[in-house]
């Protein structure tokens, strides 16, 4: 019987196949016999280790890379292999294996590499190249940061980058600005200077500051900021206040297949939460408040304070109220603080990635997640964020190249709601008073209305009322290149869709509360009538095309010439539908559809349109890489002017010289590696708000009342438009100083900036009768100057042991003046005026607080007179007087204009002034630190907030501060006494942070590669951690606002790659 194997080959191989398969398995058998291990070192000119260099089998994908120690080993590799090593900022280098089971490779420094190359418009440039004002980022900053989102990790590390996070809300959206002031605007009934946006790109996508941060942090590769016009100049106008430019990670060429993965938990708790008072005291200083200043406390004050204490000594619920004849007399207490907010609350994140990369493709995708609980204790808020993007490049032909790029983000959010005009929870936590201090959230079970809701704020944040939000944005990219001559010139194209979608929901349940009668219960009619719910979807849809052609060539090896020359077109399409519906069937059912008189029914929609066109081109040139010479126009046009307005030419030049490339520098290159002066000046254009600001527009609504059963509809009458209408122009000045010491161990960049906005649009000078019967048409009159400088150090090194560390530090200011603003000609100090400057504040000049000695009691009526200037209204000891600056025997305003202001002076600013920040990090064998503080060295801070000066729910801080007739020698007046704007209460708001710190440690990869994996770290880190200021503990140094508070972070990671 034949053997199986023997049945096979005589049936399916006829015997010339046979001996060729066997030939093939014989020499494969040979050379893997052949094969052995191969171990080395890899260091630099300086016999230096040098770690994470990349070693690659040559023709295949298989390779490792050196350890902490520059060392590295490969198992199986044939004795005529070819090893390649590569390492950024190092040539790469080919070596042949010869047998050889080790070997020791010195890598030269690349020189182009080694001087960075930034990202800049449409294209990269060496960072000694650079004429521009441009900083970078590094992914360093971003990854496995405790922080919530990007604007987080950003805060106080780009020199003159502000970032504003004015709330500590889970969904709250940092805001971002670049030097200063940028526009006016009408707000609250009047015009102010605002600090608007740069724009924002990723990955050549426009994203607005809100988009920017669902994004997953850890998918960014770099970031470039552009400050000055000159390099903003090619993006056209709404770069006019600079740009972010961000490039995510992406797969390499050749590289061997890798899956990343990341877990991080942390644990948030307020930074900053006020010691607010008890029923029992809030009574009291309000009855000494009356006695100290003429008046007298009756029989139902005392009892009421009497029932207080009495509460306080055994908090019972039936010692929390008494009756008054038919009213009731709410006696608790309750800290709305400690009721309402968790002291820590969770964060759970998770990301995974994935890359590999042949000759020819390659690709990355990431997958990320984000659970975060609010610090509400009722009625939970929550925020969920989802992340997936995808970016593959393509060489389709030597010629021919092809990057798609795609990426998915979603953010949910369910907090409660507030009805009923409560407003902000914070604010009225802390101003509101006696609801929140005296009032239970609901009545007792022994009460005449058991289980009722109360009228305190806590009780209309419990009942039932929610929001949620959703929001997706899918942005898809494809970017075709055809090389037409190798290294000079290529034609590339940027085509992209951005579609984003938010469906924001409100359900009020039916609410009926307790106020000051059990038998009158109040039902919310304005906002709960029965059941109410709100639907409300919006979308905006954008579409961009970029094509441009770009060359490169450098003649006679010592002209460069690069130039770029192309097209833009975008179409953004936003539209909006808003349903309400009322009297839904049961609490239970939050669908708007449920609803059962559809006459109470609202629907509102919304449809706009704009696009944009442009051509653009930037032309450079270098001699020798010494003199740099750099070019840029755009000539743009918007669907938001007028034809005649619709186009305008905006450019900009840059100069630079090397002055560490001239012969007669020589001698310095052993200390002063590189010195470079650079200036530059750019005109670029800004839009004005809306979608047809220079049409008159009819607005149609509702006027919110019933008549026959119906809601009435409404059509506003349009505003004039001025047929004049314009761009905004900003003229941006640089000059600039880089330098670099100690082969670029030690680098310093130094700006100094002047940016004029002119033409704003603002209301004008003119005056039209009042009979007009519509709103005046606003001009391009308004112009404002921001000014100012930044310096950045940063030293590097790796000493001989292995060990690396890392210093920087940077500092820098900006100011903003009003240079023009028409509508205020008297210059009153209410409103912007010609030479203000933002930030500035008027107040009184403090002269002390009154005492006895201080006054004469009036012959008649209550209060006493001042022997000093005359103060409006009764005085009392414990009040506050103020000096007479202009010696006219009164405290007054005067006319409030600057040249008739009473008392008042400029006596403080709140712009922050010289912020500055500082990082440290080493890394040893395994270990790596870094530490991150951040700060303001000057800023005032005026605030009225009552968490400050007491009233309803005031701080224990104030009250033990404040001026009694037995605590003559308080800092602060009577408590609740009234205070204007002033110099001695002026809050000195500079403070020292430690931002961020981070201790983590990489398992040594002779233990990981027994684990089955290529690297594992674990890091502890926080975030927010303490600050030295002189700011009140009722507030965090970057949030003074009655608003979600701030946070401070503790948080675990791991990371693990294979």
């Amino acid at each position: 019987m034949k053997k199986p194997n023997k049945i096979f080959l005589e049936k399916f191989l006829t015997p010339k196949q046979t001996s060729a398969i066997l030939f093939f398995l014989l020499v494969s058998l040979t050379l893997f016999s052949q094969a052995q291990g191969v171990s080395g070192l890899v260091k630099d000119k300086n016999n230096e280790p040098l770690i994470g260099a990349n070693v690659v089998i040559q023709g295949t994908t298989i390779g490792t890379v050196t350890n902490i120690d520059g060392k590295f080993s490969l198992e199986q590799v044939a004795p005529d292999a070819k090893l390649d090593f590569s390492l950024i900022g190092y040539l790469k280098q080919t070596v042949d294996v010869n047998g050889r089971s080790s070997i020791t490779v010195t890598l030269e420094d690349d020189v182009q590499n080694i001087e960075e190359v930034v990202v800049v418009g449409f294209g990269t440039q060496k960072k000694v190249n650079v004429t521009g004002a441009v900083s970078s980022v590094t992914a360093e900053t971003f990854e496995n940061k405790p922080v919530a989102n990007i604007g987080q990790a950003l805060q106080g590390v780009v020199p003159n980058l502000n970032v504003n996070i004015s709330s500590g809300s889970p969904n709250a959206t940092p805001s971002f600005n670049i030097r200063g002031g940028t526009s006016m605007t009408y707000s609250d009934g009047k015009y102010v200077v605002t600090s608007g946006s740069p724009l924002i790109l990723v990955d050549g996508i426009e994203m607005t500051a809100s988009l920017l941060n669902q994004m997953n942090p850890n998918d960014i590769e770099s970031m470039s900021v552009i400050k000055d016009a000159s390099a903003a100049a090619i993006y056209g106008t709404k770069a006019t206040f600079g740009v972010i430019l961000i490039t995510t990670k992406t797969g390499k060429f050749n590289q061997e297949g890798k899956i990343s993965y990341s877990y991080d938990i942390s644990w948030d708790t307020p930074s900053a939460m006020p010691d607010i008072l008890d029923s029992y005291t809030i009574q009291k200083a309000g009855m000494d408040k009356t006695v100290w200043t003429g008046g007298s406390v009756g029989d139902a004050d005392m009892k009421k304070l009497e029932a207080m204490q009495k509460y306080l000594d055994n908090p019972i619920p039936e010692n929390a109220y008494y009756m008054d004849g038919n009213s009731i007399i709410w006696v608790g207490n309750m800290n709305p603080y400690k009721t309402v907010v968790r002291n820590w609350t969770p964060t759970k994140k998770h990301n995974l990635s994935f890359t590999d990369g042949t000759d020819r493709i390659s690709y990355y995708v990431s997958l990320g997640y984000q659970n975060q609980e609010g610090m509400y204790s009722i009625n939970t808020d929550e925020y969920k964020r989802y992340n997936a993007s995808a970016r593959v490049n393509a060489k389709i032909k030597n010629w021919f190249n092809v990057e798609a790029k795609f990426n998915y983000n979603k953010t949910s959010y369910d907090a409660p709601y507030l009805v009923g005009g409560k407003g902000n929870l914070w604010g009225a936590m802390r101003n509101e008073t006696g609801k929140n201090i005296n009032m239970p959230i609901k009545t007792g079970p022994n009460d005449p209305i058991p289980g009722a809701y109360t009228d305190n704020i806590l009780a209309w944040l419990t009942y039932g009322a929610k929001t949620s939000s959703i929001s997706t944005s899918t942005s898809l990219a494809i970017s075709p290149e055809i090389i037409v001559i190798p290294k000079t010139l290529k034609l590339k194209a940027d085509l992209s869709y951005l579609p984003q979608t938010t469906v924001y929901n409100r359900h009020s349940p039916q609410h009926e509360y307790i106020t000051i009668s059990w038998t009158n219960p109040v039902s919310e009619q304005s906002e709960a009538q029965d059941n109410r719910a709100t639907l409300t979807r919006s979308s905006v849809d954008t579409y961009l095309l970029n094509t441009y052609a770009d060359f490169n060539k450098t003649f006679a090896g010592v002209h460069n010439v690069s130039a770029i020359a192309g097209f833009s077109q975008e179409s953004v399409t936003y539209g909006s539908l808003t349903g309400n519906m009322r009297g839904l069937f049961s609490p239970d059912i939050q669908n708007p559809d449920a609803a059962e008189d559809i006459t109470l029914h609202t629907l509102g929609t919304g449809a706009q349109k704009r696009t944009g066109r442009a051509v653009f081109g930037r032309v450079g040139y270098n001699y020798k890489e010494r003199y740099l010479v750099e070019m840029n126009g755009r000539y743009d046009g918007s669907s938001r002017f007028t034809p005649n307005e619709r186009y305008f030419f905006f450019p900009s030049f840059s100069l630079g010289w090397r002055i560490t490339e001239e012969a007669f520098m020589a001698g310095t290159k052993n200390w002063l590696t590189n010195l470079k002066v650079r200036a530059s000046w750019g005109k670029l254009g800004s839009q004005p708000g809306g979608y047809y600001p220079y049409q008159a527009t009819m607005d149609s609504g509702s006027a919110g009342m019933i008549i026959d059963g119906v809601y009435v509809s409404t059509v506003n009458a349009p505003g004039l438009v001025a047929p004049t209408l314009t761009w905004e122009k900003a003229a941006t000045t640089n000059f600039g100083l880089d330098a670099g010491f100690v082969d670029n161990k030690l680098n310093m960049n130094l700006d100094i900036f002047e940016r004029k906005t002119t033409d704003i649009l603002t209301n004008g000078n003119v005056a039209y009768p009042s009979v007009l019967g519509a709103s005046a048409p606003l001009e391009n009159s308004g112009a404002i100057k921001a000014y100012g400088w930044e310096l950045a150090l940063k030293w590097n090194e790796q000493l001989k042991n292995g060990l690396r560390y890392g210093v920087e530090l940077s500092v820098y200011d900006s100011r903003t003046k009003v240079e023009h603003y028409a509508a205020n000609p008297s210059k009153n100090i209410s409103y912007l005026y010609d030479g203000a400057y933002t930030g500035a504040i008027w107040g009184y000049t403090t002269g002390g607080i009154l005492q006895e000695e201080d006054l004469v009691k009036k012959e008649s009526g209550t209060g006493y007179i001042f022997n000093g200037p005359y103060h409006t209204g009764n005085l009392y000891p414990g009040y506050i007087w103020y000096r007479d600056i202009n010696s006219d025997g009164k405290i007054s305003n005067g006319n409030s204009t600057v040249e008739d202001s009473g008392d008042l002076r400029i006596i403080g600013n709140s712009t922050p002034r010289y912020r500055y920040s500082a990082t440290g990090n080493v890394a040893y064998k395994g270990l790596d630190f870094s530490v991150f503080f951040q700060g303001v060295a000057k800023r005032d801070i005026w605030t009225g907030s009552s968490a400050y000066w007491g009233g309803g729910a005031g701080s224990q801080w104030m009250y033990d501060r404040s001026w009694t007739p037995e605590r003559t020698d308080a800092k602060f007046p009577m408590y609740t006494s009234g205070v204007s704007t002033q110099t001695a209460y002026l809050l000195n708001g500079a403070y020292l942070r430690l931002k961020q710190v981070m201790l983590g440690y990489t398992l040594p990869q002779e233990l990981t590669k027994k684990l089955g994996v290529d690297r594992l770290r674990f890091h502890v880190a926080g975030y927010n951690l303490f600050e030295i200021t002189d700011i009140p503990g009722v507030f965090d140094p970057d949030q003074i606002s009655d608003s979600y508070p701030a946070k401070r972070t503790v948080s675990f990671g791991v990371q693990v790659g294979f």
